[in-house]
């Protein structure tokens, strides 16, 4: 069929890299994706490597990396042996031509072994490098570019297998596999390293480049040390000494190796020979050499046109900026100080006053230096400023979405670094800007892209608002007074509104000791709340700045509440859709956040007009569901939004920031209720409350099916909760019903983690006891009857883990009411969490594991009815539980949860000593248990190790160790638990 020809793949391909039609080439691109995936596509691979065509080189080698990936078992098994050798083949006939192609045929050799050892393949690394040298004889291929090949080769597969995911023992037959290649790799590197006929050196680049690879899988340190200082010679060749750094670096970084006095005596030697020395000296030296780089990493930065349409290279020098700054304050250069030199007055006196003081000569040269990045950043500034600048508006319209949003992202990073010559100029940057913008108002008709230009100016302010101290007292008076906020241009574009927008709203904490200036600001803010294409950015500087100067605004409440009521009666349109639920969502919860300032007695009145105006259009929303369920919903879903919204809002902004103790006390005092009964005289308040339990009644009637809704209400009764509003919190009983009937209609995760907030709440008073008890039971029962096995839990790990969650909460906060369920229960949640410690499924896993952590950990008295209970359960489940951790310790769970693993064996160990002495030997010497790679040799010295010791730190070694063996693993090749 001429469609599976290789002449129209070739077409195709030639098609795809000429192509200037994102359309086209997304057409063309999907053709030939389809075409890998015929089973043809393992005969076009190497017809197209044997075009003289470097893309369609490309693109056979990829399609047999796709193909071995994706399609393995649509390989005929008479074929694998040759698809190796056609790989190793095209490695060697074209390893002279772009590196593109040989990496994509070294990745496709690696990831068919990664399916052929060991069925198919043994000793692969050895084998390949020995088939590689054989055809480059074969063939007559120079010997550079073989090894080129093979170092690449040697670089890709420690760093290919480390990254895979596969199954245990097949991870290990890989690992095993690379293990017995380390003398190879390390013959090939002393070939490439210790020879001088490698003349420019990038021979010797790929080899420390392959070197550090195989450092950063777990090398050993004694096998490859003379590399390492044959390295650190090479640290003196101007082409090898940023690889030859990048290996060191690495070296020095693992673990295993810093405990190595002669690595580190060596890199002393290294760092302070006179070669290095020389080095330092040339660079530092070199002063009109950095003169003529500063220039010309500014130039670049202000590269002629538009990011990235003009160029794409003006972001480049960006970290580079950020660098500099770091350098200049780590070495005292600035900000520039009176006095150059300024011992450390936070430290000891006398190790301060030991230090050398500095020469006179070094004194001016570092103030020198200073007054010389002042320059360098007032120069940045004015350049970043231009380079965030929109061009045209015809111009934007005609670009590609992607270039627009390659724009933004430039924009975004342009911003970032706008932060480091603040922190150089500080206060002369803010004049900067707003000299430039005051010009630009001044001149606003006679200024080519005017908009665009104040626009990027008031971006680069936004963009280090943060580090502007609220007391700043010199410059943000000028933006918000009469030279910019009191003639800002009427005219600007929507761009620039938001952006000023956004800008106030960063300014916020400013505003808040500044409260002067509040009331021409809102002015500007609350008419744009209702123009659609300004209302998101409204919204939010209108809820930043109610959050942060709620004490200025609490005597306008009344203006604030009118604004809720005249948006809550206009619907804002936009695309014929209404929009911006969340712009009123937080207009409510700024609302509530001045409110909040108020004290109760007196906030309960706006409490009530303003979840009194939403429950209306609530109730109005239950008439049209009897009609139309669907739009009835959208509406419900709103409201309830807009009551969670509130009960945010009036929750004290310090209540995140109190101590958990100080937060179950003020719970308790709560759960009392002696705070609601104190205001159960208000008017409206009970028919609010009324109200109320109405709705959300009918709504978990109407809607319990639908988790959005649920998990919109759960979160509502929830927030109402934790506001502990005599208004919006539900009363106990009516939250114990509805999470009950709730869970029971459709056993969402939500209520269960909406329960484990009611129990955290109430769980202190013993009046409630009872009501929790039957809570948990329903709770448990309903959850126990569709999770019967581990495939059940693995299809809901959400479930699962807010059920554990859950449990761990009763546990901390009133444990009575777990352990006063019948035995059976108990029992039955046990052998449930059991089962979920050996999951592979990583969320159900890590809650089945805390719960087990919990629960191991909790203090309790002897002799009392919660430490018989206890007794039991650990004297019967005890080897079960410690059979299930050695398990997961063995190796039979993902390895980044040994340390969770680990913590409650410790705590096992620790609290059930006598017990464990006799559990551990009986599970422990059993054949092949938990692993066929430790003896039992092995497992005694596991058990002398941790039976006993009380210390963490000795306890995992041992199990880190005994892990580690498990795995078939060395210790060098991974990091401890």
């Amino acid at each position: 069929m001429e469609q599976l020809s290789v002449g129209h793949v070739q077409k195709l391909i030639e098609g795809l890299y000429n192509s200037t039609d994102p359309r086209t080439a997304k057409d063309v691109q999907e053709q030939l994706q389809a075409i890998q995936r015929l089973p043809q596509a393992w005969g076009i691979a190497p017809e197209l490597l044997s075009i003289q065509s470097d893309q369609c080189r490309f693109f056979g080698a990829h399609t047999f990396q796709v193909k071995i990936s994706r399609d393995w078992d649509t390989l005929p098994e008479d074929r694998i042996d040759w698809l190796r050798d056609e790989i190793l083949v095209w490695i060697v006939r074209l390893c002279a031509g772009p590196m593109l192609v040989t990496t994509k045929l070294c990745l496709a050799l690696i990831s068919f072994a990664l399916h052929a050892v060991p069925n198919h393949w043994h000793s692969f690394v050895a084998e390949s490098v020995d088939a590689l040298r054989r055809g480059g004889a074969v063939y007559g291929v120079a010997t550079q570019n073989i090894d080129a090949a093979i170092l690449e080769f040697l670089t890709l597969v420690p760093e290919e297998i480390s990254n895979t995911e596969l199954a245990g023992n097949r991870k290990l037959q890989l690992i095993q596999e690379l293990n017995d290649a380390v003398p190879l790799v390390l013959s090939v590197l002393s070939s490439v390293l210790f020879t001088t006929s490698y003349a420019d050196g990038t021979a010797q680049q790929k080899a420390l480049r392959c070197f550090q690879s195989w450092i950063q899988y777990g090398i050993e340190f004694e096998a490859s040390y003379p590399i390492i200082q044959q390295t650190m010679r090479l640290l003196t060749k101007e082409d090898t000494f940023e690889p030859a750094t990048e290996v060191l670096l690495e070296a020095m970084q693992q673990p295993s190796w810093a405990r190595y006095v002669t690595l580190r005596d060596d890199l002393l030697k290294c760092f302070t020979s006179e070669e290095m020395k020389n080095q330092f000296t040339t660079c530092i030296s070199g002063i009109h050499d950095v003169l003529l780089l500063m220039d010309m990493i500014m130039q670049l930065t202000a590269f002629h046109g538009h990011f990235p349409a003009d160029q794409e290279v003006s972001e480049i020098p960006l970290n580079f900026w950020y660098v500099l700054q770091e350098v200049l304050f780590d070495n005292g250069i600035a900000p520039i100080r009176d006095d150059s030199y300024a011992p450390s007055l936070d430290g000891d006196d006398d190790a301060s006053l030991d230090k050398t003081m500095p020469s006179e000569e070094q004194r001016i040269w570092t103030r020198q230096c200073g007054e010389a990045a002042v320059i360098i950043y007032r120069q940045l500034v004015t350049i970043l400023q231009q380079k965030a600048a929109f061009p045209e508006d015809s111009v934007w319209a005609s670009w590609a979405q992607d270039l627009k949003d390659k724009f933004r992202i430039c924009r975004r990073d342009l911003g970032d670094t706008m932060i480091n010559p603040y922190y150089i100029l500080r206060g002369e940057m803010l004049a900067i800007l707003l000299e430039h913008a005051i010009a630009v108002i001044n001149h606003w008709d006679s200024i080519p892209l005017a908009s665009q230009d104040l626009e990027a100016t008031l971006f680069c302010l936004k963009s280090i608002s943060e580090e502007i101290s609220p007391g700043e007292d010199e410059h943000i008076h000028r933006f918000f007074g009469p030279e910019v906020f009191g003639r800002f241009p009427r005219n600007g574009s929507i761009r620039l509104q938001n952006t000023t927008i956004l800008l106030m709203g960063s300014l916020a904490e400013w505003l808040k000791k500044h409260p002067q200036f509040l009331a021409p600001v809102m002015n500007y803010l609350v008419p744009c709340l209702s123009i659609p294409k300004l209302a998101p950015s409204a919204a939010s500087a209108f809820s930043d700045i109610c959050d942060a100067c709620r004490n200025s605004l609490v005597d306008d409440l009344d203006s604030l509440m009118n604004i809720y009521n005249a948006m809550s009666h206009s619907q804002i349109e936009a695309s014929g859709q209404y929009i911006f639920p969340n712009v009123m969502q937080k207009v409510v919860e700024s609302i509530a956040n001045v409110i909040q300032v108020l004290p109760m007695e007196i906030a309960i009145t706006p409490i009530l007009t303003l979840t009194g105006n939403i429950l209306q259009s609530a109730a109005e929303a239950l008439e049209i569901a009897k009609t139309d369920q669907e739009r009835a919903r959208l509406m419900i879903l709103t409201q309830i939004q807009y009551l969670s919204a509130c009960c945010k809002g009036i929750q004290s902004p310090n209540d995140d920031y109190q101590s958990m103790s100080a937060r179950l006390a003020f719970y308790d005092s709560f759960a009392s209720g002696k705070s609601i009964a104190a205001f159960s005289d208000i008017e409206g308040l009970s028919q609010i409350n009324d109200a109320m339990r109405k709705l959300t009644r009918e709504i978990a009637g109407i809607w319990n099916g639908d988790e959005k809704v649920m998990k919109a209400l759960s979160l509502f009764l929830e927030s109402g909760v934790r506001s502990v509003s005599p208004v919006l919190a539900l009363p106990f009983l009516d939250l114990v019903m509805i999470i009950q009937a709730s869970y029971q209609s459709a056993p969402f995760p939500c209520w269960l983690d909406t329960a484990k907030f009611v129990i955290t709440v109430y769980g202190g008073q013993d009046a409630y006891f009872q009501n929790l008890r039957e809570l948990l039971q329903s709770l448990t029962v309903r959850t126990l009857e569709f999770i019967t096995n581990p495939k059940d839990m693995e299809q809901s790990p959400d479930v699962v883990d807010s059920y554990f969650d859950l449990l761990s909460a009763v546990l901390k906060r009133c444990p009575i009411v777990f352990y006063q369920l019948s035995y059976d229960q108990i029992n039955t949640i046990f052998m449930f969490c059991i089962a979920g410690m050996g999951l592979q499924e990583r969320l159900a896993l890590k809650a089945a594991v805390n719960f087990m952590a919990e629960f191991v950990g909790q203090e309790y008295e002897e002799g009392t009815e919660i430490g018989a209970i206890v007794n039991t359960l650990v004297t019967n489940m005890g080897p079960q539980i410690i059979e299930k951790l050695l398990v997961g310790i063995g190796g039979h769970v993902p390895r980044s949860f040994s340390g969770p693993l680990v913590d409650v064996l410790f705590k096992m160990t620790i609290k059930y000593t006598q017990a464990c002495r006799e559990w551990l030997p009986i599970l422990l010497l059993r054949d092949g248990f938990p692993s066929a790679l430790v003896t039992d040799t092995e497992k005694i010295a596991f058990i002398k190790g941790i039976i006993g010791t009380r210390s963490l730190k000795k306890f995992k070694d041992v199990v880190n160790t005994f892990s580690v063996k498990c795995r078939g693993l060395s210790n060098t090749s991974f990091g401890a638990v």
